[in-house]
Parts: structure tokens; C-alpha cells; sequence
């Protein structure tokens, strides 16, 4: 064995793409010379070993198969790595059908993912068919002098099967254990090999059909707390109408009384509102589980041109059809009903919020369309240095339909006599103080659809050249390097639909958010071998990289990396990263118009006369005129969303530092653990609705600038509550102001460790992963002069996923056991994931702490002959049930950080040829 090397045997490789060594990403044969080298996720350098200094975790097509899940969104979630909360099937309140990735909580904008290394135009990971996935490569370490922008907490590099030969067919069912939730997969891959080359083909479909929070217990309603107790709770824009009157010194004002009002859907008299009566459940209405149908293909060819020159192309395109429900719309802005309105109870102007239940509910369907091209040449010189160049295409265009919405104008129309009859089309007026009176003839007048369209286009044109000095390179060997140039145009689209053009839908933009840019980069990589061969010193190297970007609408950005790797004696490597990175703002960042959404937050008022707030809270929330046991129905503000063209880069710098074990005396184990530090500036981000609206009721009356970010009801087009400027007529705070700029600053830190043993066990196989993470800092700055939130451990708004409450496990860790013997193939895997404690912790909540948690999953396949495999499994195999929390976000639960569907069985078919 070469001293100079680290343990490069077959089975090392092996056991090093299981855990934190770097990965294959492609091996070629030099035609020049004959000598295998290989490119390594976060380097375009070809070499001849395996290892960088940069960690990569590496899971391949059998971890994947052995995970039982049935979409790469799942595979991707469960990685130890992630934090924080993720769009996708779990998500349904704000979600598009879209699933994105977390790496290490800092957001999808900071993730950046690839497919044979190169973008596509969505980063939805539902465009990634797993039966075409060879491995996933993740490298945790910044990567911007590698890839460009958006690298910050590291690159998910999907690598396609090449070089296909045969075919394999699988086809899987999945049912919870409640009978529901039914998701069907089938899949196939086909390939042929030649002496020039290789074509491969892979279609994939998924259906997953949908499970409703009335189906659970845990969520079948929403729920509050009154006095140290849970109780049913709701939304107070109900069926039959919560209303107060708009005189605000009558009788029946919220403001005045101190409660709202409804009409007694069983006596007709006047009451005031009662939350735990009156209060409508919206979860029979709402998906835990959102449906989707997927369909893909995808295919890729390579073919020899000459010895040394080949021709290569990808394609790809996906169809992804989604839906998402929640309850009906309401009456949000609390349209006037007139006081001559015949039904009006008390014969003066009052504010309505009536919630539309005769609809059904408001649906939201995508119709998604992902396409992806890539061809280029690649070869080799006759000195050994080789070459590609590679255009790359992709776009998506995303066609979506809304059903149940409103129109204010004609739902003021329908509350006002006057309006009514001069509104030819009017078909009469409309009693909203009693339930089931919004008939077909009202929907048809006062509801529209919503048809919105978003396109995107990637076009990334890309050259690189790699080698190495030969014989004058410094004396311990050559200097290998290599340099490339990039050009990338983006294009962004939003069209709205024309009624929401016309201001005719309720709380939806207006504005078409259009815009492209280009820009263009250059890098140049090295890796120089400083030492080899002494003693203490068996190799000694130093890799750097340096990238300069040029936006069209930026002035140009420079970015470096600097990494070394240490073996100091045969089976150990000390390897350590410094590197620089930036983040350009999107059009999205920049250009998307101010929209109004609905955002869970806490309020500090609640029963703030007997709570445990500040006497400067107390203070503010009687200015206002609250009473003292104010409560509300739910927990959600109107909060004013949107993009900002002033926007600068964000900044980054990240280090990392690790240890990979390899002793001789143990064969086939493998340890690794890297410590990571990262640090962001000038973020791109929204404030926390929650951290705003806390901060400005903990200053002496409102003098918090934070207190500026609340323009009040108005702002949103709603009543306001006698005698606050911040609250609307039921209560709740609106118009926060949470737009995107240059404010936020995010520090995070901890552990990264991989164990990974093969052995000999029996008459058979055994083997152990272990794969885990442990967060010990994560700090956000949401704005200068705010108070640094600490969520390491914690639970709290998650700013880089809409403002939704998320937890931030301390440990994250999945453990993977295996046992291969004869005809069968047993896993298990136990997916571990810390307590976590509210970072608003009261000690007036029920439920601010949540306990660790550990599931289950288990796997066993049969091979009936050489080409047939039966797979029979579980996932969450004792149906841990998530906790309730009192302050979440939906489903009474963290439903993007813990388990919602409960146990899944499944079964799937395998047969290759």
C-alpha cells in the first residue's frame, strides 16, 4: 500500500460513500494515459483519489430503497442535517405543492441543489425521480466558489444513473394503519450498452392520496387553552357571523363591550361570542396529507465520438399534480351590513366576519410542469487534462387554479340594500346571521376562482478544463487544478389572474411580478500536495478556490476557499475548510408584490390581567382597552408579505473541521466527525410576525421601533378595535409589516458524525450506519437592535419558512442496522430527534415542552429468484403520535418537524433483468 495514500481499497470506498467521506461523482478512463480519475461533489478538479477536505454524506440507491419512502421530499427531510421547517406533503396551510430542503435550518434559498452538478429551474425536490437516482451526494460545507450563489449551507447533488445496462421494474403500496393515506408507485429504468456508448430511459409515477385532519385524533379539532386547560378552540369567523357594531360607542362595538357579538343559531337572540361554543372547526375541512400525482421521465446518452472525445445529453420532465384544502373563505376584512339591511339585528352598521362554509372549502390545485435538457461534449487532451463544455436548459411553468374565493365588492353588495339594487346582477340579499343561507345563487354572484401562472427559465452555459503540472509540480507531486467559466441567464413570471388584476379576489396580488437577470463567473481551483512521506507526516495538502461573479444588477462579487487535508499516519485524515459565500437576491426577492398573509404568532395579551407578562405589557395591552382576560379564537395575523428591489447580496463565511478514522485493526468501520461553523450577514429575510409584535409590547407605551412595523387594520382593509391602533375590530394584531430586506444575521454551529461497520455475522452480513447531527448554536438577528433569538433546543417562528413555527432539535440522529443472510435482507432504522422547549416559553401554557423522540422503521426483503424481490416494511412502526404544543402552527401540533400520518405499512414488487 502507498503510504502517501488513504486506505483506498474497494472496500474503504465502499464504506466511506455511507457515511462523511467524499463520493465517486464520476470515474472515467483517461484516454491519454489510462489512469482513473475522479470528480468529488464540491471540486471540479479530476483526481486520482477519493478523499477532499470538504465533509460529504453519501446515500445510495439501497439506502434510499431501505428507507421505504416513496418520494425523495421524505428521504431528503430525514436527514440529520436538516432543521427547521420544510415545504412539502405535511404542509398544506401555505403550501403550493412544492418541497424543499433545510441543510443545516438556514433555508431552501441556502440550499442549493443539483443534478449532475448542474441547477434546475424549480429545486423542487418532487422533480427527482428516486428509481433514477444512483446516489445522493450531500456536501455539507459552503460551496460558492465551486457552484456560484446560494451554496451557503452547503449543495444536495443528485447523480443520475449513467451507463445503465438491463432494466429493473419496481412497483410499491403504501397504507396507514388507519386505512388511509393510500400512495401507489411504480417505476422502471431500461438501459443499453455498446462499445460507444450508453442510452438510458426512466418513467416513474406516483399517486398519494390525501388524509384530512378530521381524521386524526390529535388534530380532529383545533384546540385552545382557558385557564391552565386545553380546550376545543377555532377560528371566530364562524358560519352564522361573529359581528360588533361600527359605532364604537354602541353597546354592541368589541371594543366597548369587550366581546364580540353573534345571533343564537338556536334561540335568534342576540349573545356575545363564546370561543369555546361558537368558535368553527376548520380541520374536517383541511388536509394533513396533501394529494399529489406525479408523473416523470427522464433519460440521459453518452456515445464515444473518438478515443478521446464523447458526446453526452440529459433529459427530463415532470408532472406534478397537487392539491391543497382548508376551510372556506371568510368575510377576513369584515365587510359593513348595512342598517337597513332587513336581517341586521340591531339596526345600525355593524362589521361581519361570516365564514362561507356553504363552499366547501377553498381548493388549491397545481398543474406542474418541470423540464430539464443538458448537452455538451467532454474529452480529454493529449497531455491528461480533460475538458467539458455543457448547455443546460430548464424551465417550469406552474398553472394553478383556486376555488372558493371571494369577491368583497359583490359580498358588500349582498349586505347592502342600496348596493344591491343598483347592482343589476345582484340576486338579492343575503342574510349572513344564519347558517346554510349562502346559497348556490350567492356563490355563483359574490365567489371566483383564481387562476394564477408562474414560469421560470434556467439557462446555464458552462466550460471547464482540469489537470495537473506533471513533472513541475512542487516535490511532493504535481499541483492539480482546474478553471471554468459560467454564463446563467434567469427569467421569473407571475401572472395573476384577471379578476385579481380587476381587485375583485380578496388578498390576493394584484401586481405581475416579472423580471431576468445574467450573470458571469469565472474560478480557478487548486490542490497542492505540501508534504508526503515524513515522518508524523505521511501527506500534507492545501486546496484552494477562487470564483468571481458579475450580476447584471450587482456589482461583481469575489469569493474564496482555502481547505487542508492531514494524514498523519495511514487511516487517519484531519481535514479542515475556510470559505467565503454570497447569496444574490432572486426575482422573487425582489420584485414579487405585497401580499397579505395569514401568519401564526403570539399574542402577548392573552389574559394578560392574571399571566405572567411584564407590567410594561400589561400596561400597554389596558391602553389599549383589552380586558384583562382577553382571549382570541386562534392565533393568526394578517401579516404583509412581499419583495424589495433594493436588496443587496448576502454574505457568508463557514468553517469546518473534522476527523476521519479508519483503523487497520477494525476492518471495514469507518468514523468520521467535523465540527462546522457559519456565519451570515446583510441575510435576506422577513422579521418574525411574533418577535415584532413581542418587542413592541415590551417597550414603554409602543416606543419600540418595531411598533413602526404595525401599520394597524387599515393597512389590510379592515375595521379596528376601539381604542388600538394595532388591532382589528375581533382583536387580532394586522397589518404587520414583514418584507424582505437586507436585516437579518444568523450564526449556527455544532457536530456533524458518521460511523459506518461491515462484518461477518453468522452466516451472513451484518451491518451498522450511524448518521447524526448536533446543533449547538443557532442564533438569528431578525433586525439591528432586536434581541438575538437562541433556537438551538428550542421552538419557534422558523423566518426562513414563512414565519411558521418549527423545532430545532439539539440532536438529530438516524441509526441504521442491517443483517443480510441467505435469501433475505433485514433493516431497521430508529430515527432519533431531541426535546425541544418553546423560545416564547410561558409558565401559563399547557404545553411548552416537547419530549425526544424516536421512530421506528422497519424493512425486509425476500429474493424469491435472481431477478425477483419481494419488500415488506413499516415506517413509524409503533405509531408515535406528534405532540401538541400550545404554541404551533397547525394541526395543534410542529407538523413539519414530527410525524403527523402515523404508521405506514407497505409492500413493493422488484424485479431486474
Amino acid at each position: 500500500m502507498n503510504s502517501s495514500t488513504f486506505r483506498k481499497s474497494l472496500t474503504a470506498a465502499a464504506v466511506a460513500t455511507t457515511l462523511g467521506f467524499p463520493a465517486l461523482v464520476a470515474a472515467q478512463q483517461s484516454g491519454a494515459d489510462d489512469v482513473e480519475r475522479i470528480q468529488v461533489t464540491g471540486s471540479r478538479i479530476k483526481r486520482t483519489d477519493t478523499e477532499t477536505a470538504s465533509p460529504i454524506t453519501v446515500f445510495d440507491a439501497e439506502a434510499i430503497e431501505n428507507s421505504g419512502f416513496t418520494t425523495m421530499e421524505k428521504f431528503i427531510h430525514n436527514i440529520p442535517s436538516m432543521n427547521g421547517g420544510y415545504n412539502g406533503s405535511d404542509t398544506n396551510n401555505g403550501s403550493v405543492g412544492y418541497a424543499s430542503a433545510n441543510l443545516r435550518g438556514l433555508g431552501a434559498s441556502r440550499t442549493l441543489i443539483l443534478i449532475n452538478g448542474r441547477r434546475y429551474a424549480s429545486g423542487d425536490l418532487n422533480s427527482i425521480p428516486m428509481a433514477y437516482i444512483e446516489r445522493v451526494e450531500v456536501l455539507r460545507d459552503g460551496a460558492s466558489t465551486i457552484y456560484g450563489s446560494d451554496a451557503i449551507a452547503g449543495v444536495i447533488n443528485f447523480i443520475t444513473k449513467k451507463d445503465f445496462e438491463g432494466a429493473e421494474f419496481s412497483a410499491q403500496y403504501d397504507l396507514t394503519s388507519e386505512g388511509d393515506g393510500e400512495t401507489t408507485k411504480v417505476s422502471g429504468v431500461v438501459g443499453a450498452t455498446s462499445d460507444k456508448g450508453n442510452v438510458t430511459l426512466a418513467l416513474e409515477y406516483q399517486n398519494r392520496n390525501p388524509i384530512s385532519q378530521g381524521d386524526r385524533d390529535f388534530s380532529e379539532y383545533p384546540l385552545s387553552e382557558s385557564g391552565g386547560e386545553i380546550v376545543r378552540g377555532g377560528s371566530s369567523t364562524i358560519p352564522y357571523g361573529n359581528w360588533s357594531a361600527a359605532d364604537p360607542t354602541s353597546q354592541y362595538n368589541s371594543g366597548n363591550a369587550g366581546t364580540s357579538f353573534v345571533v343564537d343559531p338556536n334561540t335568534g337572540e342576540i349573545r356575545p361570542f363564546v370561543g369555546q361554543e361558537d368558535a368553527y372547526n376548520f380541520a374536517p375541512a383541511s388536509y394533513m396529507v396533501t394529494p399529489q400525482d406525479l408523473f416523470s421521465i427522464n433519460a440521459s446518452a453518452n456515445y464515444e465520438l473518438t478515443r478521446d472525445l464523447s458526446a453526452f445529453m440529459e433529459g427530463g420532465f415532470t408532472n406534478r399534480q397537487s392539491d391543497q384544502l382548508m376551510a372556506a373563505e371568510g368575510t377576513f376584512w369584515g365587510p359593513t351590513v348595512a342598517g337597513d339591511h332587513p336581517d341586521n339585528p340591531i339596526g345600525e352598521d355593524l362589521y361581519i366576519y361570516r365564514r362561507l362554509a356553504e363552499t366547501g372549502g377553498r381548493a388549491f390545485t397545481q398543474d406542474f410542469s418541470d423540464y430539464r435538457m443538458v448537452v455538451g461534449l467532454e474529452g480529454y487532451l493529449d497531455n491528461g487534462w480533460s475538458w467539458d463544455v455543457s448547455y443546460n436548459y430548464a424551465r417550469y411553468v406552474d398553472s394553478r387554479v383556486e376555488y372558493g374565493r371571494s369577491n368583497p365588492e359583490r359580498i358588500g353588495n349582498l349586505l347592502d340594500p342600496e348596493l344591491c339594487q343598483a347592482d343589476e346582477e345582484c340576486p338579492g340579499l343575503w342574510n349572513p346571521f344564519q347558517e346554510g343561507t349562502f346559497t348556490q345563487e350567492f356563490q355563483d354572484y359574490a365567489t371566483i376562482p383564481n387562476s394564477p401562472v408562474d414560469r421560470a427559465t434556467t439557462k446555464q452555459l458552462m466550460a471547464n478544463l482540469t489537470g495537473d503540472t506533471g513533472s513541475f509540480g512542487l516535490s511532493a507531486g504535481p499541483i492539480s487544478w482546474a478553471v471554468g467559466v459560467e454564463k446563467r441567464w434567469e427569467e421569473y413570471q407571475n401572472q395573476p389572474d384577471g379578476g385579481a388584476i380587476l381587485g375583485q379576489i380578496y388578498s390576493v396580488a394584484a401586481e405581475p411580478t416579472e423580471g431576468s437577470y445574467d450573470v458571469q463567473e469565472a474560478y480557478l481551483e487548486i490542490n497542492a500536495p505540501l508534504i508526503v512521506g515524513m515522518p508524523g507526516i505521511e501527506r500534507l495538502d492545501l486546496s484552494a478556490a477562487v470564483r468571481r461573479s458579475d450580476y447584471d444588477f450587482l456589482s461583481a462579487r469575489t469569493t474564496t476557499k482555502f481547505g487542508l487535508e492531514y494524514v498523519p499516519f495511514d487511516g487517519t485524515l484531519v481535514r479542515a475548510t475556510f470559505a467565503e459565500g454570497f447569496r444574490a437576491p432572486g426575482i422573487g426577492d425582489l420584485y414579487s408584490p405585497q401580499v397579505e398573509s395569514n401568519i401564526s404568532y403570539t399574542d402577548p395579551c392573552i389574559n394578560y390581567a392574571n399571566g405572567s407578562q411584564s407590567q410594561t405589557v400589561k400596561n400597554n395591552c389596558a391602553a389599549e382597552g383589552l380586558p384583562g382576560d382577553f382571549s382570541l379564537a386562534n392565533n393568526q395575523s394578517s401579516t404583509l408579505v412581499g419583495g424589495n428591489p433594493d436588496l443587496d447580496p448576502e454574505t457568508s463565511e463557514s468553517f469546518t473541521l473534522g476527523i476521519v478514522y479508519q483503523p487497520e485493526f477494525i476492518e471495514n468501520f469507518s468514523v468520521a466527525v467535523d465540527y462546522y461553523d457559519i456565519e451570515i450577514e446583510d441575510g435576506l429575510g422577513a422579521p418574525s410576525t411574533s418577535n415584532i409584535i413581542s418587542e413592541c409590547y415590551n417597550s414603554e407605551n409602543f416606543s419600540a421601533q418595531s411598533c413602526d412595523l404595525i401599520l394597524g387594520p387599515e393597512a389590510v382593509g379592515r375595521p379596528a378595535y376601539s381604542g388600538s391602533q394595532f388591532r382589528d375590530s375581533q382583536g387580532y394584531m394586522a397589518g404587520v409589516l414583514a418584507g424582505t430586506a437586507n436585516i437579518s444575521t444568523f450564526n449556527t454551529s455544532g457536530l456533524d458524525y458518521d460511523v459506518s461497520w461491515a462484518t461477518d455475522l453468522g452466516d451472513g452480513m451484518f451491518n451498522l450506519r450511524v448518521d447524526g447531527t448536533f446543533l449547538d448554536e443557532y442564533n438569528y438577528l431578525a433586525q439591528e437592535g432586536a434581541e438575538t433569538l437562541e433556537l438551538a433546543g428550542k421552538f419557534g417562528a422558523d423566518t426562513n419558512f414563512g414565519g411558521r413555527v418549527a423545532a430545532f432539535s439539539e440532536i438529530r440522529t438516524n441509526v441504521t442496522m442491517g443483517y443480510q443472510i441467505g435469501d433475505w435482507d433485514w433493516s431497521w432504522i430508529a430515527r432519533f430527534q431531541d426535546g425541544v422547549t418553546d423560545i416564547n416559553y410561558s409558565e401559563d401554557d399547557v404545553s411548552s415542552e416537547v419530549g425526544s423522540y424516536i421512530y421506528h422503521d422497519v424493512q425486509a426483503n425476500y429474493f424469491i429468484n435472481e431477478t425477483t424481490t419481494f419488500t415488506l416494511g413499516a415506517r413509524n412502526l409503533f405509531d408515535k403520535k406528534p405532540p401538541y404544543v400550545t404554541n404551533n402552527n397547525d394541526m395543534n401540533t410542529l407538523n413539519s418537524s414530527y410525524d403527523t400520518a402515523g404508521q405506514y405499512w407497505y409492500a413493493r414488487v422488484g424485479v431486474k433483468f
